[in-house]
């Protein structure tokens, strides 16, 4: 893949991007004039967040926690358009896979808005299938950008962008999804819960020390802030997809800001000589 591409490829997802939060945004705001947003059950995901007082569940917290993560996106492509536009950066492209997934996470507002969750829709669960996707995206493209953004591999990106998201797609396809059951996050619940946190939790591992042992072999300090910072944005991003209560927000929103202009800055600073 060129860089001139690549660079229309980003150009057009940060174009995509704002239309779909200007979409998203209009349909919370006529729900909100009609008066039509109904909260969902206080489903709450771990349980034991019920028993903590100081995690008091907050519709508001979650609200903000997804307009957040959607506005994160065209404010990071912006970023990376400047500061990445004319470097050969596999790892950018695998970010911007990472921001794929975290647009996906929008169309919680949808479930929470005119009732949706209450119903048992198609439109509920195809929202449903797009957040579980959003999800394995975000989850598989550090794993990418730990071990295939080499030098030997730049031919492959296409390839490897193909194997993401057929990953992606198959496993979205044939997660049982219970629409019956809608977390206090405005998140249609799926089968084999558990399991895809650990998978989620291994597949972050994976690339922390992915990222290490590229520091080791390459002799690059670089690389070794990436993989930490890599770990913080994901700590930040799993918050803030967790969030239902006001403290989670704000530590969620701060490590995940942090975490990627670290990130990218680190990112940056590897490539500016080559």
């Amino acid at each position: 893949m060129t860089l001139t591409v690549r660079n229309k490829l980003i150009k057009t997802f940060l174009v995509i991007s704002i239309l779909y939060i200007l979409t998203i945004f209009t349909a919370f705001l006529i729900a909100l004039l009609n008066k039509a947003i109904t909260p969902p059950p206080t489903i709450r995901i771990p349980s034991f967040l019920d028993k903590l007082s100081f995690l008091k569940y907050n519709f508001v917290a979650s609200i903000l926690s997804v307009f957040s993560i959607m506005l994160y996106v065209p404010i990071t492509i912006i970023f990376v358009l400047i500061f990445f536009e004319r470097t050969q950066s596999a790892e950018v492209i695998f970010f911007i896979m990472f921001l794929c997934g975290c647009l996906c996470e929008g169309v919680r507002i949808l479930i929470q808005i005119f009732g949706l969750w209450s119903t048992f829709s198609d439109l509920l669960f195809f929202c449903g299938r797009i957040v579980f996707f959003g999800r394995i995206l975000t989850s598989l493209s550090f794993i990418f950008a730990s071990i295939a953004s080499d030098i030997n591999q730049r031919q492959d990106i296409e390839r490897n962008l193909a194997i993401i998201s057929t990953i992606a797609i198959v496993f979205t396809a044939i997660i049982p999804l219970n629409t019956a059951k809608i977390s206090s996050t405005g998140t249609v619940t799926w089968g084999y819960g558990a399991l895809f946190s650990i998978t989620r939790i291994v597949f972050l591992i994976v690339s922390f020390f992915s990222f290490l042992i590229r520091a080791q072999k390459e002799g690059s300090l670089e690389f070794k802030k990436i993989a930490y910072f890599m770990l913080l944005l994901n700590i930040g991003y799993s918050a803030l997809i967790m969030t239902d209560n006001y403290i989670f927000f704000p530590v969620g929103l701060i490590l995940f800001v942090l975490g990627t202009f670290k990130y990218l800055e680190n990112l940056h600073k590897l490539y500016m000589w080559k």
